[in-house]
């Protein structure tokens, strides 16, 4: 069975659970999207699927397919009633698994049986009225096509189509009084019911007629009036009985695994998909990107999606920025003040990476994405470190790891690396790592409180956070392409421990 992550391969649901979760998605917040979408559908599962990462421009062409072709609503509806109606088959499984009475048993695979492949043939059907034009959707229609036109598969359905049918026609009467229930095989179909309600219409509150439908005997296990009738039914369809037990004793298993690996794969993508749309109406652009080989990108009104659904919940404003890098630009350089903007812009700029290369839209407005080989973060944090020396040792050990698994299409994001080194050091660390960087021409995004380095070369995009111009220095969280100049940073850091001449004047006018 055809995989919706990997052309031409299988991936199964044991070999996803066993990889390890990408060491950038705390930092970019994806381990917090997908926690989200985990408990909006109350399905765990589905987490796991955010680690099957891609690193090809191939394989991001394949998932984008199959997003598009879901984007159609005729086909995404087709798909979701295709999991809804496996789902149905494996319930009709578990319960023949739970249940005690062989008879039980063998109908609830025969129901199992029936479920299954009509769910695949009403996929066909669909997929013949509405021709889908991904690769991977085309494969899937080929198999089940294959699958239910084989000869075993065709006489499985055929008994199985017969047995139902024939259980279906079996009917009984029970009459219930106050002391007695009668059981009578001579089922009549009368409406006693149907003159008083035509003779009392007009006085009844509502005149609309919902018939009984719930079965009388909710539990899986067999009551002793049900025994009863099934042990009646059974005496007058003795052939009927026979062949079911026949049938589901011998019959073979049915439900593949690959068929779950691959409705564990529709969930991800249908779930993803019905969730962004949530996200569309609160007014916040997606967008798929085009993905292309050169290393030119652009992401228009981007944004942190993790934080945009944390301030639409609180009804707060969602700040959109623009990121924009030329072939030839190396290195993409953010600075400005503290609690600009600046870590929230890094954080976007990840996940329309990481979304682009799943093929899954982007939170931006208009995204144009080189292709990546995969995502290397490194973002301050506190773990593992004793002091300001271990903490400077601890980041140089992992910007060491990343150094040696980077290629010429990775994307790096750092995010104010060598806080704690004096700020000479700190500029001479960090120029020096940018050079390596570039060696292996990565795709580099920067934020850095030395913001001396976006002087270095006229190939650095120079991005900085800005602030009101009212002497407030009030953090707007916009992020323009502009010159560095460290201004709104000094002028920030002097407001804030008061050094700046209004409070030094003051205070020695004091004494």
């Amino acid at each position: 069975m055809v995989s919706l992550f990997q052309p031409d391969q299988t991936l199964s649901y044991a070999e996803v659970s066993e990889m390890p979760m990408p060491s950038f998605f705390k930092d970019i917040n994806l381990d917090q999207y997908a926690d989200r979408i985990a408990a909006y559908y109350g399905d765990d599962e589905i987490k796991q699927y955010f680690k099957v990462t891609c690193g090809t421009y191939e394989g991001a062409k394949y998932r984008q397919e199959i997003v598009r072709d879901l984007m159609t609503p005729s086909i995404r509806d087709a798909v979701t009633a295709f999991i809804g109606k496996i789902g149905e088959a494996v319930t009709c499984r578990q319960c023949a698994e739970n249940v005690t009475v062989n008879v039980q048993k063998c109908k609830w695979y025969v129901d199992c049986v029936t479920a299954y492949y009509q769910a695949m043939e009403d996929l066909c059907v669909e997929f013949n009225a509405t021709p889908p034009k991904s690769r991977a959707f085309y494969a899937l229609h080929q198999d089940l096509f294959h699958t239910l036109n084989s000869a075993g598969v065709k006489r499985l359905r055929e008994t199985a189509g017969q047995l139902k049918e024939a259980f279906a026609k079996m009917r009984f009467h029970l009459t219930i009084n106050k002391e007695k229930t009668t059981f009578d095989l001579a089922y009549n179909f009368e409406d006693y019911c149907a003159p008083i309600r035509s003779s009392l219409a007009r006085t009844m509150q509502y005149e609309d007629y919902v018939p009984f439908r719930e079965s009388p005997f909710p539990s899986m296990e067999l009551s002793p009036l049900e025994t009863f009738i099934l042990k009646q039914l059974e005496k007058e369809n003795r052939q009927a009985f026979l062949q079911l037990e026949a049938f589901g004793n011998r019959g073979p298993k049915v439900i593949e695994q690959e068929v779950l690996d691959l409705i564990r794969e529709l969930k991800f993508y249908i779930f993803n998909l019905e969730y962004m749309d949530r996200v569309k109406e609160w007014g916040v652009p997606l967008t798929m990107p085009l993905i292309v080989k050169d290393k030119e990108l652009y992401m228009d009104d981007c944004y942190d999606i993790v934080l945009a659904l944390t301030n639409m919940e609180s009804e707060k404003e969602v700040v959109l920025n623009d990121i924009m890098k030329a072939n030839f630009e190396k290195a993409i350089i953010v600075t400005g003040p503290n609690q600009g903007g600046k870590t929230t812009l890094a954080r976007a700029f990840g996940q329309c990476f990481y979304f682009g290369m799943m093929g899954l839209p982007v939170p931006a407005g208009v995204c144009k994405l080189p292709y990546c080989s995969g995502i290397h973060t490194h973002f301050a944090n506190e773990e593992g470190t004793e002091g300001l020396e271990g903490r400077l040792h601890n980041e140089i050990v992992r910007i060491r790891e990343m150094l040696d698994v980077l290629d010429n299409r990775s994307v790096v994001i750092l995010n104010e690396l060598f806080t704690s080194a004096p700020t000479a050091d700190a500029l001479t660390m960090s120029r020096d790592l940018l050079k390596r960087l570039l060696s292996r021409n990565a795709i580099c995004f920067y934020v850095t409180h030395t913001f001396e380095i976006a002087f270095d070369s006229d190939d650095y995009v120079s991005l900085v956070a800005t602030v009101v111009e009212d002497g407030s220095f009030r953090r707007t969280y916009r992020i323009v392409r502009k010159r560095a100049d460290g201004a709104a940073y000094a002028n920030s850091i002097v407001s804030k421990y008061k050094l700046d001449y209004s409070h030094i004047n003051y205070r020695l006018g004091r004494r």
